[in-house]
């Protein structure tokens, strides 16, 4: 049996199926709260408007910091992609940094910059720039040298077969390292947000622990992956839409 497109929706009918009988086996909502529960106390923070203020403020911060970490990443993945010189200086620290998680960087954040949004956006920054300073070196890297050439015998050479030729070719590799990012930056932000924020999702997860609130965190944490997943959907159709050249449907 093919179930093609209503497959979502089976699985979303299957999670909270389980989840009903997970929070009937628990048997106290202190611990475990029912679906409509959740859903009752999500009706609740969207009526007096505090929900969509974490949310707003939890997408600020993720836009800040991935506005500002792609660009740069990407220059400097696309300048060691193409110059070995560049790579072999800056590939040792790239490769130590990508091994350290931006949590970690939490307390140094918290040190320079304060309980701040400059911290925040620093961790978000930090996380985007790694990775596509990766993804951007490594599409550079695989731009097969016979379509540089062909370039080049057509009178196309130096910084504008790079511009022209080498960088459109790497866009496959740079969109699904922003892709990445995204999807990162929403774990760090909402880390950053548990240390010293007003407001977030991560600041709701931290509030519903002190309440002994688990709604709240049940709220929080569902919100996160409807974002994420909004977020993917929504650059993957704007790709699909207005970048079929790169669309991964159209190159398959």
């Amino acid at each position: 049996m093919r179930i093609g497109r209503w497959g979502p929706l089976y699985g979303a009918i299957l999670f909270f199926v389980a989840w009903q009988l997970g929070a009937n086996s628990v048997g106290t909502p202190l611990l475990f709260p029912e679906p409509l529960v959740v859903w009752e106390g999500f009706l609740r923070l969207a009526e007096t408007g505090e929900y969509f203020e974490h949310a707003g403020a939890t997408l600020q911060r993720l836009a800040v910091g991935m506005a500002v970490g792609i660009p740069f990443g990407a220059t400097l993945g696309c300048a060691m992609g193409a110059s070995r010189d560049l790579n072999a200086w800056f590939d040792p620290y790239v490769r130590m940094a990508n091994s350290t998680p931006a949590i970690a960087l939490i307390p140094f954040a918290l040190l320079w910059f304060g309980v701040t949004e400059l911290a925040r956006y620093s961790l978000v920054f930090y996380t985007a720039f790694l990775v596509l300073a990766l993804s951007a070196r490594q599409g550079v890297g695989q731009v097969p040298y016979l379509r540089i050439k062909a370039a080049n015998t057509l009178g196309v050479t130096g910084a504008s077969a790079f511009f022209r030729v080498v960088v459109p070719s790497s866009f496959p590799a740079i969109l699904v390292g922003i892709r990445t990012a995204t999807g990162l930056g929403v774990m760090v932000v909402v880390a950053a947000e548990m240390l010293g924020a007003a407001n977030g999702f991560g600041y709701l997860i931290i509030l519903g622990r002190q309440n002994y609130d688990p709604t709240l965190i049940f709220i929080g944490i569902f919100s996160l992956g409807v974002i994420s997943l909004a977020l993917d959907r929504g650059f993957q159709f704007c790709i699909e839409r207005f970048m079929p050249r790169w669309s991964v449907k159209r190159r398959v």
